[in-house]
């Protein structure tokens, strides 16, 4: 018997998670002396040897039994799980502010990453039966009730730009199992509503709305947006150097993850710049193509909800850095640091190898 799997797919993220290795290391390394005073490879060891963990998670994913996964009973416990890690973060200090991480034995977790990977695998459940019913209110409603619940614990963090990713991911794979227009034109006016009144209650998410407007107001938030240019253009086809960008010199604010991209294209020019867009777009070629074979219709889902939740954050993440929406702080998957979110990426990478395993003689 001989195991076949695509390892087109397993090969681009490899790669990425190397790539992503050796830019966090000079990304991370005045951030982790001067603002943390830890060693300058603080960052990178991290992820670094949870990339290592995170290949065994890949691997237990490859092989998990799928059919656990069609289980209602399993897929609702572990979104009922998160929910409960959502609601834990708010029994600790703030961290920036924020109530996004949680800390576990000395361990920090961002539970909204993890929220994401399980609301995936309820939708890829539920949403075939609901298609078989009819789309049902009776199946309808639970489904609106977790992204209604599963946002709001986000939200209220507040940590909008996870929330936002959630409902996209929810609504492309909503659409693609068949949802009529006319119940999925709904939910989306009451999603853009919500999120026109967070940002309206908001003075931090307002300002950001006005400098993305108006960049030559002089606000925080433009001057992000306006370093993170700058550090792009300023790296033309090769780049400043490995090592050598000035952005990371305190003038791009979290380099190792928000603006890593921003860093990237400053020390390694265009050529960073494709290598960094190529293989995420491997890796959602492969995933999309995984999807297509499928042929029952929750294991097409899931693969499609994973594949889509890896293109969404990585296309968030380099639009940001680009200026082309409001600043808001998503990592570039399997490249900037975030052990959770390199752990549930390397998770969704393995359930998408599972499905591509072929056992022939």
């Amino acid at each position: 018997m001989r195991q076949r799997f695509d390892r087109l797919l397993l090969g681009a993220t490899i790669a990425q998670t190397a790539v992503g290795l050796v830019i966090l290391a000079s990304a991370s390394w005045l951030v982790a002396t001067e603002r943390y005073h830890r060693p300058g490879t603080f960052f990178v060891t991290w992820q670094a040897a949870v990339a290592v963990i995170g290949l065994g998670v890949l691997v237990a994913a490859m092989h998990l039994r799928l059919e656990l996964l069609d289980s209602r009973r399993l897929v609702w416990a572990g979104l009922g799980a998160t929910w409960l890690l959502l609601v834990l973060v708010f029994l600790q200090p703030t961290v920036a502010n924020t109530h996004r991480w949680l800390s576990i034995g000395g361990v920090s977790l961002q539970p909204s990453v993890l929220a994401r990977l399980a609301v995936v695998l309820v939708a890829a459940v539920e949403l075939p039966r609901a298609a078989a019913d009819d789309w049902s209110l009776r199946r309808l409603a639970p489904l609106v009730a977790m992204t209604a619940i599963t946002c709001a614990l986000i939200v209220i963090e507040p940590d909008l730009g996870s929330a936002v990713l959630v409902v996209l991911v929810l609504g492309a794979m909503a659409f693609v199992a068949g949802l009529p227009i006319r119940l999925l034109a709904l939910p989306g006016v009451a999603a853009a509503a919500a999120v026109v009144v967070s940002v309206l209650t908001s003075p931090y998410r307002l300002e950001r709305l006005r400098a993305f407007l108006d960049p030559s107001a002089g606000s925080a938030a433009g001057w992000q947006t306006y370093q993170s240019l700058v550090a792009l253009g300023s790296g033309g086809l090769l780049g400043r150097g490995y090592g050598a960008g000035l952005q990371k010199l305190f003038f791009l604010p979290e380099p190792h993850t928000d603006f890593i991209f921003a860093i990237a294209g400053e020390e390694l020019g265009l050529v960073g710049i494709l290598v960094l867009v190529l293989l995420p777009m491997l890796v959602v070629w492969r995933g999309l193509a995984i999807a297509a074979r499928q042929t029952a219709p929750e294991r097409g889902l899931l693969g499609f909800g994973l594949t889509f939740a890896f293109a969404a954050q990585s296309l968030i993440h380099m639009i940001v850095c680009l200026g082309l929406v409001p600043p808001k702080g998503i990592p570039l998957p399997l490249v900037s640091y975030g052990k959770i979110d390199l752990l549930a990426t390397l998770a969704a990478v393995g359930l998408l190898l599972n499905l591509s395993r072929q056992v022939v003689r």
